[in-house]
């Protein structure tokens, strides 16, 4: 009945930050201490190590060395074989080598929570669900191709502190 009740909540916290997320992305402030607009969205697989599907919006600005910095707050989730089940929330930035571009090479930095549930097989007898937080601190680098005016397809790799190493994303942003 707990498992339930924490699946039931965990979908419904999805469903929510997801509707908030994709509801408005450009959003007219006239706060000027509100600098925040998120303009583009943003969505990522990682089908080789750890399988997982991410969700989120992007905002880009133009520094003033004429480089490109993305901030990015997604969600993902997956279920790996019914033993891992992750759900998290993070957030992404993207420094770009290249001048005036947002294509070419870029470094990231990311930083999250994860939510991880796994059955009882390592051990013998009681096979009851366990859940933890763990945290999601990398570090790494990708390669951005433009397909059309604002629309990215990219190949990102990471390392860091999180519940498996290492990571492959193939991502889009429109």
């Amino acid at each position: 009945m707990k498992n339930q009740r924490i699946k039931f909540l965990l979908i419904i916290f999805f469903i929510l930050a997801g509707s908030i997320l994709f509801a408005q992305t450009k959003i007219p402030v006239k706060n000027d201490s509100i600098k925040c607009i998120f303009d583009q969205k943003y969505i990522s697989i990682s089908p080789l190590l750890s399988p997982r599907i991410c969700l989120g919006i992007l905002k880009s600005k133009k520094m003033s060395d004429d480089r490109f910095f993305e901030s990015i707050i997604y969600l993902h989730a997956f279920d790996t074989f019914s033993i891992f089940k992750v759900y998290g929330i993070a957030y992404r930035g993207n420094a770009f080598i290249s001048e005036n571009r947002r294509s070419g090479f870029y470094f990231l930095v990311n930083g999250g929570v994860d939510y991880i549930q796994h059955d009882g097989f390592f051990y013998y007898g009681d096979s009851k669900v366990k859940g933890f937080v763990f945290p999601n601190a990398t570090i790494g680098i990708g390669y951005s191709f433009e397909i059309n005016n604002d629309s990215y397809l990219r190949l990102e790799l990471d390392i860091g502190y999180k519940w498996l190493l290492s990571n492959i994303y193939i991502s889009y942003v429109w």
